[in-house]
């Protein structure tokens, strides 16, 4: 369940962590969430799922904790009397406060008759309790104190987490209690959660992800627990009432089965007393830890193959082998270890065989934590044409490999490297705050010995080589589910939820002996010694802020004196002149991004091996690169990188699959979900230089390697450089490495002028640029913005409040009650210093024009609704902001983008944050109120609205467009 009230939360939070694991299992592009790396049950109470280990040699096992000198976080664990088990951690230095809850029940859990019952039910804890009747009181009493309610329900438990700012923690928690207390159930809005349940699985229609594991689904074993379609829709549902609900509640949530985590900056002794206060209630119904068994994929001396036709332009191969419990082996991390070999990028590696043979784009392997007694090992191959016609082929080298590893000795150099940088991580990695450091302190604290749960997911412990061989054992032909996703496959089948078109056989002969006996490969080899891991990772004494300027670059330097950790964030940007800007040259940057993130994938994987992390984004506007590392590591690896930024190669079959893959992203792009399509296509006509990747096809297609190289240089021939250091390296060798990087680039500097630099569609008052359109699926799309006066301080401070405000509740009277879709959501919204009121409505229930309708309506109430608050709720809504804006960076990394975004995207505007909160300080409501009138009125107002609709739900009348040739259009505006 994704909690939709605002846009900002829609955009910058990763994907729901319930469905983390089905995104990381099936290696798509895009952000996701890691879902909780569990591991053993409780130790302290007896379960089914106790260690082998007593706690006690477990601690003795684990390597001692390094803390940083910097970091002021203690942390405490205790369980109540009704047996729930908690874990508290305490620093002065967080921004906000925030706690979550898990239960240990999922979607495994289910009854047959009610297919998403354990997902429904977590969307029904939000609608009331009754201390707190009121469905929209929670959501908006978390949202007017600056902060964010989430949950999720994934196969084996249910986890629920909030943030807010520090004061209204203690009442955020008197709420959030009452979930497991005392929830109402209210029978009046139990029929329309069914419908927003129904409308988030419809929301997935076009999700290959999700239609791919729905095949999956049908192939398991029919009676196994795996079978069911766990999200639910309107006719798995059906009869789910509020008796229903509450039986199964009542079946299991029970306090021996949670794990509570919070996160404030309250001591440890007042963050216990308000866990006591409020959880001691929860009732204990003793009821008993399950034991599940793996039976939904028993053994077959058979090719099980599955093949699934996609929505999209996908080609993909992807095996799934049932595995033996790993979460015991968290401390030797056997799946870590094991998946990182199978995907290794390293030349010896069955990626770099697979390309260089022409088979593949990339390969991917990740474990599902199914439950505590087993999971399942997913391998997903992204393949080249050559590579689906030959995808026999691809499988047996699959195979190979697998047989090269039990051959191979224990990686104990590779395991003894990680074991290093985890260690680092450990200690100066920042390990977040608020909602997202709740949520995954209690999945720990749920399923690991609690003493230690804080460690549990990044602790390395001793190397355990029987661990590692167990897992591997299991990756056989006769354990194993294939399947592979793409366009013209055979198919005689339909799956019941999406419809999707797949066949399943069965082959116990020729292609299934040949992987019992695959062929050796000599190319085959462990990854070697790291070049990137760091020599030294010593703190430096704190020196001086130095900036410096030559003329042909920019650059701002600042030695860290806040953290002390051994890190160094370097940040470079190229911004090219407008001259080179158009639909073409975007293709061609496309590409060159494309095959040189291909050509460093090698090295990258090594310098992440090592603890650095770095990232290329190119766009028009600029080429970016960032690396962050311990000691010397970031600067060494963006030395290596910048040499060969413009001195690689692609074979010619490497070149063509790269092309190949990037011309299918491009095609499945119409099968985006309808939000975000038209979030993008009114970017299309806001920003001067932005194209869709529909624009993007026809020059992809003609591109030559030759001509995508040639256009590398000449992106970078003119321009300049804008960069900035942060963290422990001197200001020489800062100095140094930057100066390197402009030598290695070359580029001749230009007028200030003549540079390509954002700008935006200049909306005289009052305008309505519309752009209307028809789009695959089944969701329609309704956007609207509304275009705010500058980017003073005033407004960004009022904006902030007004959409505090709002989103609740535009959130639950769209979305909660008159359900018009899953997707809903409001924000202040930013493309720079371009500032707008953003609402958005996605739907698979009404046209686009009828949610207009509606919203619009709901809209013109929003000044009234702000206008009679009360004095106490205003306040409340300020103090969310300023908590919002006095959030602090938490490590070196982020504070060197923060610097970075004042230098150069808000023109050195270094007291931008503290010119915000001057601002809120003098704001009342009768400004906000007059701000808000202003922006939202007809006669006033400047508006972009985007209305996307399908062929099943056309609009009532036609919607009229500004344009029909949006480049043309865009040549006749202003833009600014």
């Amino acid at each position: 369940m994704i909690r939709l009230q605002s846009l900002s939360t829609l955009f910058a939070r990763t994907f729901l962590a319930a469905l983390a694991a089905f995104a990381s299992m099936f290696a798509l592009a895009g952000d996701s969430v890691d879902a909780p790396t569990l591991a053993a049950a409780p130790s302290t109470t007896a379960t089914p799922n106790t260690l082998p280990a007593p706690v006690a040699q477990l601690v003795a096992e684990l390597p001692p904790r390094i803390k940083a000198p910097t970091d002021t976080a203690v942390f405490r664990h205790f369980v109540l009397d009704n047996g729930m088990r908690v874990l508290l951690v305490s620093d002065p230095r967080f921004n906000k406060s925030g706690a979550a809850l898990a239960v240990n029940v999922g979607q495994i859990d289910d009854p047959k008759e009610r297919e998403g019952l354990a997902h429904f039910l977590e969307h029904m804890l939000f609608l009331g309790t009754e201390k707190y009747p009121d469905i929209a009181e929670y959501s908006q009493f978390i949202k007017a104190n600056g902060g964010y309610d989430n949950a999720y329900t994934t196969f084996d438990h249910t986890n629920y987490q909030f943030e807010v700012r520090h004061d209204a923690f203690p009442a955020a928690l008197d709420r959030f209690a009452q979930f497991f207390i005392a929830p109402a159930f209210n029978a009046d809005f139990t029929g329309r959660e069914v419908t927003a349940v129904h409308n988030e699985a419809m929301r997935h229609a076009q999700n290959d992800v999700r239609r791919i594991f729905d095949v999956l689904r049908e192939l398991y074993e029919p009676t196994s627990v795996e079978s069911k379609f766990s999200v639910g829709n309107k006719d798995t549902l059906a009869g789910a009432d509020a008796a229903v609900v509450r039986a199964f509640y009542e079946s299991h949530y029970s306090a021996d089965r949670m794990a509570l985590a919070m996160a404030g900056k309250a001591s440890l002794d007042e963050l216990e007393k308000l866990a006591r206060d409020n959880f001691s209630m929860v009732p204990k119904r003793n009821i008993e830890w399950p034991v599940r068994e793996a039976k939904f994929l028993p053994k077959k001396a058979a090719l099980r193959l599955a093949q699934i036709e996609p929505v999209k332009e996908l080609r993909q191969l992807l095996i799934e082998f049932p595995v033996p419990a790993t979460r015991p082996d968290f401390l030797s991390h056997p799946d870590r270890l094991l998946s990182e070999l199978l995907s290794t990028s390293n030349p010896g590696g069955l990626e770099a065989f697979l390309k260089r043979e022409d088979l593949i784009n990339n390969l991917n392997v990740g474990l599902w934590e199914r439950t505590g007694q087993y999971g399942s090992m997913m391998v997903s191959v992204s393949l080249t044409p050559a590579g689906q016609a030959q995808y026999a082929r691809v499988l047996s080298t699959i195979f190979s490999y697998l047989q090269f590893l039990r051959d191979s000795p224990f990686p104990s150099d590779y395991y003894a490297e990680r074991s290093r940088v985890a260690q680092l991580n450990e200690t100066y990695q920042d390990r977040g705050e608020g909602a997202n450091l709740a949520t995954r302190l209690a999945a720990q604290a749920l399923f690991y010995p609690l003493e230690i749960a804080e460690r549990a997911g990044t602790v390395w412990g001793k190397p355990d080589p029987a661990a590692y061989r167990r897992l591997l054992a299991a990756l056989t032909p006769d354990n194993a589910l294939v399947s592979l996703a793409a366009k013209g496959v055979v198919t005689n089948r339909r799956e019941r939820i999406y419809s999707t078109a797949y066949s399943y056989s069965e082959d116990a002969g020729g292609p299934y002996k040949a992987l019992l006996a695959p062929a050796k490969i000599s190319a085959f080899a462990l990854p070697g010694a790291n070049p990137f891991t760091p020599a030294a990772a010593n703190l430096l004494a704190e020196r001086p802020l130095a900036l410096v300027n030559t003329p042909a670059l920019e650059l701002y330097y600042a030695q860290d004196v806040e953290f002390q950790r051994p890190q160094t964030t370097l940040i470079y940007r190229f911004v090219p002149v407008r001259e080179i800007a158009s639909a073409d040259s975007a293709a061609l940057l496309r590409l060159y991004q494309q095959c040189l993130k291909d050509f460093l994938e090698p090295m990258a994987e090594e310098a992440s091996r090592a603890g650095v992390s770095y990232g290329i984004d190119a766009s028009l506007e600029g080429f970016r690169l960032s690396f962050t590392g311990f000691g010397d590591s970031s600067r060494r690896f963006a030395d290596a990188v910048v040499s060969r930024l413009f001195d690689f190669e692609m074979t010619p079959d490497r070149y063509a699959a790269i092309k190949e893959s990037s011309l299918r992203g491009l095609m499945s792009y119409a099968q985006t979900e309808a939000y975000v399509l038209a979030r993008d296509r009114r970017d299309a006509f806001l920003r001067e230089f932005y194209f869709l990747p529909t624009e993007l096809a026809a020059r992809t297609t003609t591109a030559t390697w030759p001509e995508v190289k040639a256009f590398g240089r000449r992106f970078f021939s003119r321009g300049k450089i804008e960069a900035l250091v942060h963290g422990h390296l001197r200001s020489d060798e800062a100095l140094a490495a930057t100066q390197s990087v402009a030598l290695r680039i070359g580029a001749q500097p230009v007028a200030a002028d003549l540079l390509l630099r954002r700008r935006h569609l200049d909306i005289p008052r009052p305008e309505n640029v519309v752009d209307a359109a028809e789009i695959n699926g089944v969701n329609s799309a309704f956007l609207r913005d509304y275009a705010l006066a500058d980017d003073s301080p005033a407004t960004r401070a009022t904006a902030a409040v007004v959409a505090n405000y709002i989103s609740s509740p535009f959130f639950d009277e769209l979305r909660t009650r008159q359900q018009l879709g899953y997707i809903v959501g409001s924000s202040a919204s930013a493309s720079q210093r371009h500032r707008y009121l953003t609402f958005v409505v996605q739907s698979s229930m009404y046209p686009p024009d009828e949610v207009r309708n509606r919203a619009e309506k709901f809209i013109a109430t929003l000044p009234a609704s702000l206008a009679a608050i009360d004095d106490v709720t205003w306040a409340t809504l300020v103090a969310g902001v300023r908590a919002t804006f006095e959030e602090k960076p938490k490590s070196i990394n982020e504070k060197a983008e923060i610097m970075f975004a004042n230098a150069y995207l808000y023109e050195h505007d270094w007291e931008r944050r503290q010119a915000s909160l001057a601002a809120l300080d003098t704001l009342t409501k009768e400004q906000a109120v007059a701000f808000l009138t202003s922006a939202l009125a007809p006669a006033t107002a400047k508006q972009r609205t985007v209305l996307l609709y399908t062929k099943a739900k056309p609009p009532a009348e036609a919607q009229p467009s500004a344009f029909s040739d949006r480049s043309a259009w865009k040549s006749t505006r202003h833009y600014q």
